[in-house]
C-alpha cells in the first residue's frame, strides 16, 4: 500500500483522514500470472491500483480466437473491473493478469465515497485517470501508424513504460507487430542509434 501512497504524495500532501478511510477500506491481493480478474460476463465491483505486476484488458474478436489489447496496466497505474469506476456494468474486456501482480483494492461504493468524501481522493483519481488516458492515445497512435519502422520507435522512444515493464511477446501484441518483423525493425533502429 505504501507505493500507492509515495506515488499519490508526488503530486499533493495526503491528509490523514484520506490515508485512514484508505487504509481501512482497501486491501492488498496478490495474483497469479494467467489469472482472470473479470470477464464480460462477471464484472467485479473494484478500483485497483497496481503496485507490481502487468494487468490487461483483453478484447477477444467473435471466434475467440484472437485477443487484443485495450489497455495495461503497469505499477502506478489503475484499472477496474467494471467498464469504468463507478458503474456496474461489465465492460466488453477480459481483465487479465499477465504477471504474478499484487494490488491495492477498494470496493467500489467505497470508491465513490472516498471520492466525494476527500477532494485529495478525488484528485488522485482524476490524476490516474489522465495517465491512463495519455496512454491510451498513445497506444491508438501507434496502431494507427503503418510504418512498421516508425511503430518501433514510437514503442520505445514513447512508450518506455511498456518496454520497461513489458516482455517481448508482449510487446510484440501492443504494437501489433508479428515476430519476425518486431525484431527486423529493432535491428534497424539499433543500427541506427
Amino acid at each position: 500500500m505504501q507505493r500507492l501512497f509515495d506515488f499519490w504524495e508526488r503530486y499533493m500532501h495526503i491528509p490523514d483522514d484520506a490515508r485512514l478511510f484508505l487504509e481501512n477500506h482497501g486491501l492488498i491481493r496478490q495474483y497469479r500470472k494467467s489469472t482472470i480478474f473479470s470477464s464480460p460476463d462477471e464484472p467485479k465491483y473494484y478500483w485497483c491500483f497496481t503496485l507490481e505486476g502487468l494487468v490487461a484488458g483483453l478484447h477477444y474478436a467473435e471466434d475467440g480466437k484472437k485477443g487484443s489489447f485495450r489497455w495495461l496496466s503497469i505499477p502506478n497505474s489503475y484499472f477496474t473491473g467494471t467498464e469504468h469506476t463507478f458503474t456496474r456494468r461489465a465492460g466488453n474486456v477480459y481483465t487479465t493478469f499477465l504477471k504474478d501482480s499484487t494490488v491495492f483494492q477498494l470496493r467500489a461504493d467505497a470508491a465513490s465515497t472516498a471520492q466525494q468524501r476527500y477532494t485529495a481522493v478525488s484528485e488522485l483519481f482524476h490524476i490516474l485517470k489522465q495517465h491512463q488516458l495519455t496512454r491510451l492515445r498513445n497506444h491508438v497512435l501507434l496502431l494507427q501508424t503503418s510504418d512498421y519502422y516508425e511503430r518501433y520507435r514510437m514503442l520505445v522512444e514513447e512508450m518506455p513504460e511498456i518496454i520497461h515493464h513489458c516482455d517481448v511477446g508482449i510487446q510484440q501484441k501492443y504494437a501489433n507487430l508479428s515476430h519476425g518483423t518486431f525484431y527486423r525493425m529493432k535491428k534497424r533502429y539499433l543500427n541506427q542509434r
